[in-house]
């Protein structure tokens, strides 16, 4: 009993934040489809998507000479990533984790509508290619953009004297207990998925 009480004080988050991912988990919903739709109904704009992709890819290094996916690579820059979608949220009234967000979430509906253009491919092919890791990761940056926009309401409201700094701190407390207790390990799952599983599967559609 002490050790399952352990393990639920461990994850326990504040109600308020809870609610905050699942309100920023919807509109993330939403943006997907409407990535997925506006590519679909303007082809050309995914050019630009795709060029973004493949520059952000060859710069990061995630790809091995031989193709292989680099584990250690992926980790550490999705690591730095949203741990960024959290640290921004220190800047108040502007609420920059939604834009993480948001683009992250076109990004996707968008080359799911590539995906699902390309008859030598198909939606069947994203999603083999991509659900694997990407559940596990996506979750992670739903959390750490929800920790970034709660992050910036306190911020805000201590900006505009609702609250004093200590309730800040608290907060920032807590969205870092989001990012080493759920987010590190969701990310560090979902590399090791898109490193050593995706591949595997998702070379049944080549």
């Amino acid at each position: 009993m002490k050790t399952r009480a352990a393990v639920r004080a461990f994850f326990a988050l504040p109600r308020a934040l809870w609610e905050e991912a699942r309100i920023t988990a919807g509109a993330f919903a939403v943006l997907i489809a409407v990535g997925f739709t506006v590519a679909t109904m303007r082809p050309e704009s995914l050019d630009p998507l795709l060029r973004v992709l493949t520059d952000a890819t060859a710069e990061a290094g995630v790809y091995a000479v031989d193709g292989t996916v680099l584990m250690t690579t992926i980790l550490a820059n999705n690591l730095l990533v949203l741990l960024a979608a959290i640290a921004v949220g220190l800047v108040p009234l502007l609420h920059l984790s939604a834009l993480s967000l948001g683009i992250n979430a076109l990004f996707y509906g968008g080359l799911a509508a590539f995906y699902y253009s390309r008859e030598d491919l198909g939606l069947a092919a994203f999603l083999a290619g991509t659900l694997p890791h990407g559940l596990i990761e996506l979750s992670a940056l739903v959390l750490s953009c929800a920790a970034g926009l709660y992050l910036c309401r306190a911020t805000t409201y201590a900006v505009l004297g609702h609250v004093d700094a200590r309730m800040v701190g608290r907060t920032l407390g807590e969205c870092l207990r989001v990012y080493t207790h759920w987010v590190v390990p969701l990310l560090i799952l979902s590399a090791f998925l898109e490193a050593f599983v995706t591949p595997l599967i998702f070379g049944e559609f080549l």
